[in-house]
Parts: C-alpha cells; structure tokens; sequence
C-alpha cells in the first residue's frame, strides 16, 4: 500500500521541477552554482557552474565533472539563487580602478 503514495510524491517531485533553460530572469541576473538538479535520465546531481547554454555537473562526491546542456537538467526554481549581474559588473570595475591606481603608484615611485 506504500508503493502508490511514493510514486505519487515521486510525480509530484518531477512535477514541481522545470528545465534549467527555461527558468525565467532578467536579462542582468544569473544563476549561482551549487544547487540540486536531475538529468533528463532521472539521475540527481549536483551543479556546480550554469554558463550561458550548459551547466557543469557532478554527478556523485568525488566523481570528475560533467558539462551538460541545460535543457537536460531539471530544477525546482524556488531553490535556485540568483545575483544580478550589476554587482559583478561593479566588482569589476572595482578590481580595474585597483590595478589603476597600482599601477599610478609603480610610475611615481619610479620617476
């Protein structure tokens, strides 16, 4: 009697997940690394960096990575993160007026 109640939630589970490419965002957010997906063959992985058309997976702890298409990977969205890229952007530019400002120093303090 237990088997139908666990293949109900086990259809609800899938239910409840969309494909990774067609989570929707704004066009200045990304997806951050490190959550749980299943492959369009049913196997949980982890996913540990979503690029623009493939994401790379570790399929179990210690096992080399994986690039899959994001098509094939499913997802609850509401466990997904996202970060808008404006801070990236703004790191950045922090990082060059850094190197900016080295390099400033370099040539004074050679002349």
């Amino acid at each position: 009697m237990n088997m139908p109640s666990k293949s109900k939630s086990a259809e609800k589970t899938r239910t409840d997940l969309v494909r990774l490419d067609s989570v929707s965002m704004d066009e200045d957010d990304e997806i951050l690394p490190d959550f749980e997906a299943e492959v369009d063959d049913g196997r949980r992985v982890w996913v540990t960096a979503v690029l623009e058309r493939t994401a790379v997976i570790e399929p179990a702890p210690g096992e080399p990575k994986v690039l899959v298409n994001r098509r094939r990977l499913f997802v609850d969205p509401r466990q997904l993160r996202v970060r808008h890229l404006a801070s990236k952007e703004a790191a950045r530019r922090g990082r060059e007026a850094a190197r900016q400002l080295r390099l400033q120093d370099q040539q004074s303090s050679a002349a």
